[in-house]
C-alpha cells in the first residue's frame, strides 16, 4: 500500500474514531438513522425494529440488514456472467461464456451521521479493492468522503453497475472518465436540493487510466455540479431534469497516455502516445426521467500536453480524445423508471416481471495532431493518425424480479481506419451479441 494511500485510509479510520467517540458521550442514538446510499432517513420504528434495538433483518429494499443500537449494516454483493458472440481477434468458433462481475460490498451508517462502504472485486488480480471509504454527513449542504471512490466525474461513469441499463458503460465512460482513486472530497446539496456539488484532490487521476504499461497521472483536482432546476415542480415531466458539468486537472510525467478500444476490447484502434505535462478533462451532461421513460447524454473531452516531447525540446501538439453519447430507456411494463426496474409483478409470484427496451449511439476519437502543421523538428515517434469508434447498441432487458436480470443488447461498431479495427476485411464494420445474467443485492 503506497503512503498516499494508507494516509487517505488513516483519515477514514480518523472520521470513523472521531465520530464514534463523540456519540458514546452523547444521548443514545435516535430512531431516526440515514439507509446507506439511500440519501434520506428511514425510520427503524416504522421497519419494526424498536429504538436502539439490534439485529438481522431483510430491509425494505431486499437486501440483509444489521441492525445495531448505533446504525446499521448492509451486506450487498453483484454477480454478472457474459455470453458473447466469437470475438474477431480469437478466433473462436462458438458463443463465449465470461464474469463480468463477482462483487462483494458492505455500507452502512453509524452514530446517525457517519456512513462507509467497502467492496472489493473477486476475480481481479491487479485491484481487486474497489471502494473504502469513510463519509461523514455534517448536513445536507456539507459532507466529507476520504478513501478510495470514484472520483466526480462522469454521469455514465458514476452510475453503478446494478444500474446501468446495457450490459457495458458507454467507451467513454470507461476509457475517458478516471474511475476510482484515493483521495479526500468534500460534496453535498443546496438550494433545497436543486444543487449537488462535488469536489476533491485526489492522489492519482483513476484507476482508468493505469494499466500493466502505463501508472496514469498524479496530484488529481475535480469537481462536480448537477442541477435539477425543477425538482420542486408540480410538473412531475420537468421534475426529473437534470444537467451538470464537470472538470478534472492532473499532471503526466514522461507516461503512455490512454488509448482507444473497442467496446469489448476486440481491438485497439488508437494506440497509446508518450505524454508529458497537464492532462485536462472537461464534461458535460443531462439527464431527463419520467414515468417509465429515461433519457441521457453526455459529451467529455481529454486533453493531454506533450511538452519538451519534440526532437528538439519543443512541446509537440497535444493528444485529444473526445466521446459522447446519447441513450433512452423505455419500461414496457409500465415500472417507474429510476436506475434498476423493480417489477410490480414477480416472475416468481404468478407475474411476468418487467421488461424494459434500451438503446444507445456513441463514438468515441482520438487525435493526435499527426495532421497539423508539422513542427520545426519531426517528433521521434510519429504519432499515429486521427481514429475514431462510432457505436449503436440496441436491447431488452428482462427484470425477473428485484434481484435477477437478463439484458440481451446487440452492437454494431464501425471504425473510421478500417486497417486499424478487427475487422479490415469488413470496412471496419463489425456487430456483436451479448447476453447478461446478472443478480444483485
Amino acid at each position: 500500500m503506497t503512503s498516499a494511500r494508507a494516509a487517505a485510509l488513516g483519515l477514514c479510520a480518523a472520521l470513523i474514531a472521531g465520530q464514534a467517540a463523540r456519540a458514546m458521550a452523547q444521548t443514545p442514538a435516535p430512531a431516526e438513522t440515514v439507509a446507506a446510499g439511500a440519501g434520506k432517513p428511514q425510520n427503524t420504528q416504522a421497519q419494526g425494529q424498536a429504538p436502539g434495538g439490534s439485529g438481522l433483518r431483510l430491509g425494505t429494499n431486499g437486501r440483509p440488514t444489521l441492525q445495531l443500537p448505533f446504525g446499521e449494516i448492509q451486506f450487498r454483493g453483484r454477480v454478472a456472467g457474459l455470453v458473447q458472440t466469437p470475438t474477431h481477434d480469437r478466433g473462436a468458433d462458438g458463443p463465449e461464456p465470461t464474469w463480468q462481475t463477482r462483487r462483494l460490498q458492505i455500507e452502512g451508517t453509524l452514530f446517525t451521521r457517519l456512513e462507509f462502504e467497502v467492496s472489493r472485486e473477486f476475480g481481479d488480480a491487479t485491484e481487486p479493492e474497489r471502494d473504502a471509504f469513510a463519509n461523514l454527513r455534517v448536513n445536507r449542504a456539507f459532507e466529507l468522503r476520504a478513501g478510495q471512490f470514484k472520483l466526480p466525474f462522469g454521469r455514465d461513469a458514476l452510475t453503478g453497475g446494478a444500474n446501468l441499463d446495457l450490459v457495458t458503460r458507454s467507451l467513454a465512460g470507461r476509457q475517458l472518465a478516471p474511475g476510482r482513486d484515493t483521495g479526500v472530497m468534500v460534496h453535498g446539496r443546496l438550494a433545497r436540493r436543486r444543487v449537488a456539488y462535488q469536489g476533491g484532490y485526489f492522489t492519482k487521476d483513476g484507476d482508468n487510466a493505469r494499466t500493466s504499461q502505463t501508472r496514469g497521472g498524479r496530484d488529481a483536482l475535480a469537481a462536480r455540479v448537477v442541477v435539477s432546476p425543477f425538482v420542486a415542480s408540480d410538473r412531475p415531466a420537468l421534475a426529473g431534469l437534470q444537467v451538470g458539468a464537470a472538470a478534472m486537472t492532473s499532471q503526466l510525467e514522461d507516461r503512455l497516455g490512454l488509448r482507444g478500444h473497442t467496446v469489448f476490447e476486440e481491438g485497439v484502434f488508437f494506440n497509446r502516445v508518450f505524454v508529458n505535462g497537464r492532462r485536462l478533462r472537461r464534461g458535460v451532461e443531462a439527464g431527463w426521467g419520467f414515468g417509465p421513460v429515461s433519457l441521457a447524454w453526455e459529451h467529455m473531452t481529454v486533453s493531454d500536453e506533450r511538452l519538451g516531447m519534440g526532437a528538439n525540446g519543443e512541446a509537440l501538439p497535444s493528444v485529444k480524445a473526445t466521446g459522447w453519447y446519447v441513450s433512452g430507456a423505455w419500461v414496457l411494463t409500465g415500472e417507474r423508471k429510476q436506475g434498476r426496474v423493480e417489477p410490480e409483478r414477480s416472475l416468481f409470484a404468478d407475474g411476468l416481471g418487467a421488461l424494459e427496451l434500451v438503446a444507445r449511439v456513441e463514438r468515441l476519437a482520438f487525435d493526435a495532431g499527426a495532421d497539423t502543421a508539422a513542427p520545426p523538428a519531426p517528433p521521434l515517434v510519429p504519432p499515429p493518425a486521427a481514429n475514431a469508434d462510432r457505436v449503436i447498441t440496441i436491447g431488452l432487458a428482462w427484470y425477473l424480479n428485484r434481484y435477477f436480470k437478463i439484458n440481451g443488447n446487440a452492437v454494431f461498431e464501425s471504425v473510421t481506419d478500417p486497417e486499424r479495427s478487427p475487422a479490415p476485411q469488413d470496412g471496419g464494420r463489425f456487430p456483436t451479441a451479448v447476453v447478461q445474467f446478472q443478480a444483485a443485492l
